[in-house]
């Protein structure tokens, strides 16, 4: 895959010397790869902070974890209910 995304941004660069245009798209094609790839070649992900302060979806780790993620459930629940009373939730 690497291999024809070289291929593909070589040749955007030779077939540029007649339309410019074709330089821009060989540059964009190279940064793509070069933020969708690390160094080591493994793609690059965002992660979110998982956990009770990280706000991720993520699994919590601890139990204590998982009673800090309930407990603020159900206070940002009730908080819900008290100031939108015909939500009917």
């Amino acid at each position: 895959m690497n291999v024809l995304i070289l291929i593909a941004i070589l040749a955007l660069i030779g077939l540029g010397f007649g339309q410019p245009i074709l330089w821009l798209g060989a540059a964009a094609l190279a940064f793509y790869v070069l933020r969708s790839h690390e160094v080591g070649g493994k793609p690059a992900r965002t992660m979110k902070p998982s956990g009770p302060r990280g706000g991720g979806s993520g699994l919590p780790k601890t139990y204590r974890d998982y009673r800090l993620r309930k407990e603020r459930q159900e206070r940002w629940d009730r908080r819900y209910r008290r100031t939108h009373p015909d939500s009917g939730r």
